[in-house]
């Protein structure tokens, strides 16, 4: 099913950038500007290539086709900030593991375009958490098909990275599994929070870490704890948990990116490992 809850399709100028007050165009910089409402959308350096958000789901489209491994799924496009962002979100109904009895994950595939730099574009195959609608990050979320400044999509390339993704999800099943049974102490994840996902790195305050968001951690992980048991996969489940669950956030979309790019990270450590 397509669900395309805003408008992702419209055109882009791209105009001199000329500052108010000023009456010559600033060499090497332009305007992108939104053709059809007027909004601002980012001020680039004059070799910023545009790569339309339209082109984006289109080559997702086509890549699902060509990939073929499965028609049961559903496809939402998202627009954030009046355009500047889109977030494509493609779940597949029939491809579902169950880590345990009544613990069910689904196959997910995202995709990020921005007019704006702050999201390149981006290919993401991961899993989704039915119990509570978490997004399962994988390590393998961090080294998903980043591509800056390009107008050119490869649509072979994401028709590759859905079959590596899928291949990994199907294989992640042994490792919840494994997590499930390896016991963990609550300080050691305490500190496990501190250093990796809510450090604070400023020269301006002498907090280590930020209190309010280790709070809220540290509460999800004892419901974890109560519903899955003192083990790795309850710290994980806390982390996901943690990562998308963003609505009381000025801008969700991407507090959710930030977060969950740190916790893939973090699966990618020694300490995670030893944990």
């Amino acid at each position: 099913m397509l669900d395309f809850t805003n408008d992702y399709d419209f055109n882009i100028l791209e105009l001199p950038l000329i500052p108010q007050g000023m009456t010559t165009p600033v060499d090497g910089w332009k305007l992108l500007v939104r053709e059809d409402t007027g909004e601002h959308l980012h001020v680039h350096k004059a070799s910023y290539k545009v790569l339309p958000h339209a082109d984006v789901v289109q080559a997702t489209q086509d890549a699902l086709k060509a990939v073929n491994i499965s028609s049961d799924y559903d496809f939402n496009v998202y627009c954030h900030e009046q355009g500047k962002k889109l977030e494509i979100d493609i779940k597949f109904n029939n491809l579902v593991t169950e880590p345990e009895v009544g613990d069910h994950v689904m196959f997910r595939v995202k995709g990020f375009n921005s007019y704006d730099g702050h999201w390149a574009y981006q290919t993401v195959a991961d899993a989704f958490r039915l119990w509570c609608k978490n997004g399962c990050v994988t390590p393998d979320s961090v080294t998903a098909i980043w591509q800056r400044h390009t107008n050119s999509i490869s649509v072979e390339g994401i028709e590759q990275k859905i079959k590596l993704g899928l291949e990994t999800f199907w294989n992640q099943k042994e490792q919840w599994q494994a997590w499930m049974k390896t016991k963990v102490e609550k300080e050691e994840v305490e500190n496990l929070f501190k250093k990796r996902l809510v450090k604070i790195n400023s020269k301006t305050t002498e907090e280590t870490h930020n209190k309010k968001q280790l709070e809220n951690l540290m509460g999800q992980l004892d419901q974890e704890f109560k519903h899955l048991g003192q083990n790795k996969w309850a710290v994980y489940n806390c982390m996901t948990h943690w990562a998308t669950h963003t609505t009381d956030t000025k801008r969700p979309h991407n507090v959710t990116r930030e977060r969950e790019r740190a916790v893939g990270q973090l699966l990618n450590t020694k300490i995670w490992e030893t944990l």
